[in-house]
């Protein structure tokens, strides 16, 4: 008789083009692509600046922000999350100015409000080498 799997939390498939971004979650750090040539700050990982295609580097984020917009999940649709319910998706303004959706943490995570100030917060996964950034509410 086969023996049941338990579900199990998916995590990023990283590539080539995010690995630094995964490197710097390890080490607990935000990281940002910056523009050479115009200087846009950037989010998610790309090839090329996405307004003038130049080359990119990594700039530390300071990991800050403001809550944009939230929503509340009550019914994970991976049996594997049925323990962190409700579980807060939100998308936030970091200060460096691009908008980032992650998952809300810690302990007063139900008294989120739109405008909110937060702070990156990182998530180990069954994956000794992948950190999960996440945001909690900042003091």
């Amino acid at each position: 008789m086969a023996e049941a799997r338990m579900p199990q939390k998916s995590i990023p498939k990283v590539n080539k083009v995010d690995q630094p971004f995964w490197e710097g979650a390890a080490r607990s750090k935000f990281l940002l692509q910056k523009c050479r040539a115009c200087g846009k700050v950037q989010f998610f990982p790309r090839v090329a600046c996405v307004d003038c295609f130049g080359e990119l580097d990594w700039i530390e984020s300071k990991g800050t922000g403001k809550i944009h917009s939230f929503t509340l999940v009550r019914v994970p649709r991976n049996p594997a999350f049925k323990d962190e319910v409700p579980i807060y998706y939100i998308n936030v303004i970091l200060d460096e100015g691009v908008i980032v959706e992650s998952k809300l943490v810690g302990e007063k995570k139900e008294k989120v409000k739109l405008g909110d100030n937060v702070k990156v917060v990182f998530e180990q996964t069954h994956n000794p080498e992948i950190k999960l950034p996440c945001f909690e509410l900042a003091e």
